[in-house]
């Protein structure tokens, strides 16, 4: 990936979910965030949105490419999940409050 192309996935994961690492739920600081491939690229994994999220550098360091958690780290039960982009009517509200 291209440090231009990495930055604009790493923006796009941000987006879509947040700035927690995938495995221990922990808030990173920018400095420590990492993109992770879910299925590595050693592997056969892509850069594809789908298989790529943010994890700690901790994390992503001792997985390496393995298919498995970092050691230590239980699958997690409720993966990370988009967030919802809630679009509002505005209507509505003004309605609402008359």
């Amino acid at each position: 990936m291209s440090p231009a192309s990495r930055r604009n996935k790493r923006r796009q994961l941000l987006e879509l979910y947040g700035n927690h690492c995938y495995w221990c739920n922990k808030s990173m600081q920018k400095s420590e965030r990492t993109i992770e491939h879910l299925q590595p690229k050693s592997r056969g994994g892509s850069n594809a949105l789908s298989n790529l999220r943010l994890a700690c550098f901790s994390c992503n360091n001792s997985r390496g490419n393995s298919l498995l958690p970092p050691p230590g780290k239980n699958l997690r039960t409720q993966r990370a999940q988009p967030h919802e982009k809630i679009a509002y009517d505005f209507r509505t509200i003004a309605n609402f409050h008359s």
